[in-house]
């Protein structure tokens, strides 16, 4: 995936105006820190947070994107490889919660993208923004 693309910002976790800044200060890896999100990018300061509950329709992407690891990884389990319901049933929501941190990320991504588009001219700021705490 190339700079400039919706899909290098939504799976790189990018600012989705320059595709520079990091829309998290942490790793994934980072379990406690898995839902800071920054306020601003740190390179061209544009806002994450655009209005009170902006994140509200993220919600709706992260269940599309849960729905489709549950009922994808279902129909493997079960019709591809023979396992009864009740195992592909703990299989698939252990599976999913460990998922749950990139889901949620995921999801805030695909949902800010859809609303903040790419500029190639944006002004890079030189600021370090600070964490903001969970949104």
């Amino acid at each position: 995936m190339k700079e400039g693309n919706k899909f290098y910002s939504i799976f790189n976790f990018k600012c989705p105006k320059c595709h520079k800044g990091d829309l998290y200060p942490t790793r994934l890896s980072e379990f406690k820190k898995v839902f800071t999100m920054y306020d601003h990018c740190p390179a061209c300061g544009q806002p994450y947070v655009i209005e009170p509950g902006f994140y509200w329709g993220a919600m709706y992407i992260a269940y599309m994107i849960s729905s489709a690891i549950v009922l994808t990884g279902f129909a493997i389990l079960f019709f591809a490889f023979g396992f009864d319901i009740i195992p592909s049933f703990i299989i698939i929501v252990i599976l999913t919660g460990m998922l749950y941190g990139l889901i949620f990320r995921l999801a805030r991504s695909v949902w800010i993208n859809l609303f903040v588009h790419y500029d190639p001219n944006r002004s890079l700021k030189q600021q370090e923004p600070k964490p903001e705490k969970d949104h």
